[in-house]
């Protein structure tokens, strides 16, 4: 174990590493963010096919992706079940995700009917592994979903070349990625098809919303007729009323679409401040035995939607559970003043959703029996999900924060690294993590 530090830990009663300096809350809310929505609520015009802020969005922010079609929907989980249908996703057919991801990812293909094949992750990146991909391949396969795991595109390259060699649809779920950039190409903008977030923690904020993507246009007329009740929008400013299939009402409002727009002129802004940040922190904490700083490969951008520090427990010389030792790490940050949080606990395939034997759709399943569990059928998610915390939060991401503030980040986690004891001797409880 590491030898104890001159100075006492906070979680001991001694001072904190971070004091001085704001710590920013998100999304920032400016001048132009509030004029943004009275200008809305001015107009009179609150939702409709053909609204103006709604319109204005989708052309903004497919120009600004590089493709020719965008889509505004309620959610980010809208968005990636459009892109579903979008790719011709049938009832009864595999669709490949990640292990490692937000059960979103999966859910949104569920919604199209599909039977959600999960595939292990690269221990590095936290992103889809194509070797993993390849293997989880049947003839019924029509679909691979690629997650920008903490704002850090995945292979795409890769990805699509097993996706090509079996005629696989490459759906990006982009929603921790807006305006980052896979060797050049702006994710979003290189798969099939694409569904983004709008929710309040990402880069690109409006509260709730999502952002589907293509260069496809029967693609897009698929997602459109999703989006409302199963209607062409032809011309787009007059409803047909006349449904040509199933649809869903996925159609986004005013009111988020033009806090979206004021947000998305400062995006380069704030995934600038989120590199600078992440790449500071990584400098200063590289080498601290036991810990090892997020891998950014070097042909693309990150947002670090998460800054995902993972811990080695061997290293450390601690034999007890992974989950005890970052759990008491992040305790001993927290009393330190430093914004840090785990954000999967579990793999997605653990999820009860993804264990029973059949889709309930919100009936209640406690009858139902669980099939069972077994973290070696997917043995990088699974430890990725116990040995990682991410320092900064959803309410208080790297994309906003002082420089200065990363220093003093840095500081505490030196600070507790170096008194190891003192962080194992102080009561602690664990929390319940048994799966059912």
């Amino acid at each position: 174990m590491s030898t104890q530090t001159s100075e006492q830990l906070a979680i001991a009663g001694g001072p904190q590493a971070v004091c001085g300096i704001e710590q920013r809350p998100w999304p920032e809310i400016v001048q132009a963010d509030r004029d943004a929505v009275l200008r809305v609520l001015d107009s009179g015009i609150l939702a409709g096919a053909g609204a103006p802020e709604i319109t204005a969005l989708e052309r903004e922010y497919a120009e600004y992706v590089g493709v020719q079609h965008c889509l505004a929907t309620k959610s980010g989980t809208s968005a990636l079940h459009c892109a579903a249908a979008a790719v011709g996703v049938q009832p009864g057919d595999e669709v490949i995700v990640p292990a490692y991801t937000f059960v979103a990812s999966a859910m949104a293909m569920a919604h199209q009917g599909a039977q959600v094949v999960f595939a292990d992750v690269d221990p590095r990146t936290y992103n889809l592994d194509p070797e993993r991909l390849a293997e989880r391949i049947t003839d019924r396969t029509t679909a691979v979903v690629a997650v920008a795991i903490h704002g850090q595109p995945a292979s795409l390259d890769e990805i699509k070349a097993v996706a090509e060699r079996h005629g696989l649809a490459v759906i990006e779920d982009n929603a921790q990625a807006h305006g980052i950039k896979y060797k050049g190409r702006q994710a979003g903008s290189i798969g099939d098809a694409a569904g983004s977030s709008l929710n309040a923690s990402k880069n690109l904020a409006s509260g709730e919303g999502g952002l589907f993507t293509t260069n496809d246009e029967d693609a897009f007329i698929a997602a459109r007729r999703l989006t409302v009740v199963g209607e062409d929008l032809v011309p787009l400013e007059r409803r047909s009323f006349w449904a040509q299939g199933i649809g869903w009402n996925y159609r986004q409002s005013e009111l988020p679409c033009a806090l979206a727009r004021a947000q998305l002129a400062r995006l380069d802004e704030h995934n600038a401040r989120a590199e600078a940040n992440g790449q500071r922190l990584t400098e200063q904490i590289s080498g601290i035995a036991g810990l090892t700083p997020p891998f950014k490969e070097p042909d693309r951008g990150c947002s670090y939607w998460k800054y995902a520090v993972q811990i080695d427990p061997k290293e450390l010389g601690f034999d007890g559970d992974p989950r005890d030792l970052r759990d008491r790490l992040l305790a001993a940050l927290h009393a330190e003043g430093v914004e840090a949080m785990v954000w999967q606990p579990h793999p997605i395939p653990a999820q009860p959703a993804f264990r029973r034997r059949q889709q309930t759709w919100h009936r209640r399943t406690e009858q139902e029996p669980l099939r069972a569990w077994d973290p070696a059928e997917y043995p990088v998610a699974s430890r990725l999900c116990d040995i990682t915390l991410s320092l900064g939060s959803e309410a208080k991401p790297l994309y906003v924060q002082e420089p200065e503030l990363m220093d003093q980040y840095a500081a505490a986690v030196r600070k507790v690294m170096g008194d190891l004891e003192t962080v194992l001797s102080v009561s602690f409880e664990p929390k319940a993590r048994r799966l059912p």
